[in-house]
């Protein structure tokens, strides 16, 4: 049986901000921006706010085509409204209104403070709220408190970024749109400002679009497109346990899907791509404690399979989340100070390397690892004086190490060099 195609990476939507800004360009979406543009003329018609109001909801709902291609995957705007849901259009529509509501009613009952404070945690929900319309098409779901946390949570700070971009977008359009108005007439200003706050829409549901699309295991949604497949890998020996992992994911049970890896770690161990889908799962119900104690026994295995580099990765993750975290054993502190430091790591190496002495007082490595964190504080950290200090001590405690040559030579450098500091600020 042939091995499945393994997908390619989604790239992050940070490095594709120039292709998002350029979205709106393609022909199809260009050409539906410019005529629900000029759709603004029909206020000058009898009854023409109400008609502007159909337009209005057209724009949305062509807005929110757009942000469900992307979260399926299709990098292309659609060429049209292709969705015979009219109402979709309606409860953005409805969606906004209830969420622009609140804050003014809270600012009428409570004062201006508490409305203003409202308003900015509703500028910090509406594109989680708006995402949660574009996947369930449910205006209830969507006004459901408890999904827009979900999202953010579940996103994390790629989620703020996006709502930072969104201000940014609104704010240019903002002020293109107050820029127009005063340089043109007012029957071209209208179709002027409509292009630019349509083409501001646009992109806007795109990027929203995308984050779902980059981060869909993490918010239970399912892309339609699938992606450019690299050659073919061998399978994991876990993909089932992984596969069934993931649905419980989807279904929004994290707890009964960390358990299940973690009888599965506990019973028999297992690949590498399960013990970093259970570290995710912990990372996603935040249970530090948990995190630690398995990145204890994880680097073990990892050293003992001469894995130092993703050894080194999980360690830099621990001391993340305690600076402290260090491995139990001398020759494993040793070798990944070592890595560390050749891989320019320089504070993951000098957190493992403090206190080595103590913590290991018959290891033979005591020289060999503090001349490495004195150079590392001399060269690195431009610390000198903490590094004359490990010196000082290694020639107490350790006179007769066949390092001691390197010791005083490196000893001697950053004295002279302490010594010349004083003179060159005079």
């Amino acid at each position: 049986m042939s091995a499945s195609p393994t997908a390619v990476p989604i790239e992050p939507f940070w490095n594709r901000l120039r292709e998002i800004t350029r979205y709106p360009a393609h022909m199809g979406a260009l050409v539906t921006i410019i005529v629900l543009a000029l759709g603004n003329l029909l206020v000058f018609l009898p009854f023409g706010r109400i008609l502007l109001l159909f337009v209005t909801v057209a724009m949305y709902r062509y807005a929110f085509e757009c942000l469900r291609a992307t979260a399926n995957g299709y990098m292309r705007p659609p060429e049209t409204l292709q969705s015979d849901d009219s109402a979709l259009g309606w409860k953005m529509i409805g969606l906004m209104v209830i969420l622009l509501v609140v804050p003014f009613a809270i600012a009428v009952l409570a004062g201006p403070k508490v409305g203003m404070v409202a308003m900015l945690l509703i500028g910090l929900a509406l594109p989680g709220a708006i995402m949660s319309l574009a996947m369930d098409e449910s205006l209830l779901a969507a006004l459901n408190p408890g999904k827009w946390i979900a999202i953010l949570t579940r996103i994390g700070w790629p989620y703020l970024a996006v709502v930072g971009l969104c201000l940014v977008i609104f704010a240019s359009q903002g002020y293109a749109t107050a820029l127009v108005a005063r340089v043109l007439p007012l029957f071209l200003a209208l179709v002027a400002v409509g292009i630019i706050s349509n083409y501001a829409l646009v992109v806007t549901f795109h990027l929203m679009g995308y984050l779902i699309y980059q981060y869909h295991d993490a918010v239970g949604f399912e892309p339609e497109a699938p992606r450019i497949a690299l050659p073919a890998t061998p399978p994991d020996p876990d993909q089932t346990l992984l596969d069934e992992a993931a649905a419980l994911v989807r279904e929004g049970k994290p707890e009964a899907a960390t358990e299940m890896l973690r009888g599965h770690l506990r019973g028999r161990g297992g690949t590498p791509a399960v013990h970093m889908q259970y570290r995710k799962l912990l990372q996603l119900t935040g249970n530090k404690d948990e995190l630690l104690r398995h990145g204890r026994e994880y680097l073990a295995i990892l050293l003992a399979q001469d894995k130092d580099r993703l050894a080194l990765d999980l360690l830099r993750d621990c001391q993340a989340l305690d600076p402290a975290f260090a491995p139990a054993d001398a020759d494993a502190v040793t070798r990944l100070a070592k890595l560390a430091a050749q891989t320019g790591q320089a504070q993951v190496a000098l957190r493992l390397l403090a206190g080595f002495h103590k913590r290991f007082p018959k290891s033979r490595d005591i020289a060999q690892n503090y001349l490495l964190a004195a150079t590392l504080l001399h060269e690195r950290m431009n610390q000198d004086a903490k590094a004359r200090e490990l010196l000082l001590y290694l020639k107490q405690a350790c006179p007769h190490d066949a390092l001691m040559p390197d010791i005083d030579a490196r000893l001697a450098l950053i004295q002279k060099m302490m010594a010349a500091a004083p003179a060159a600020k005079a």
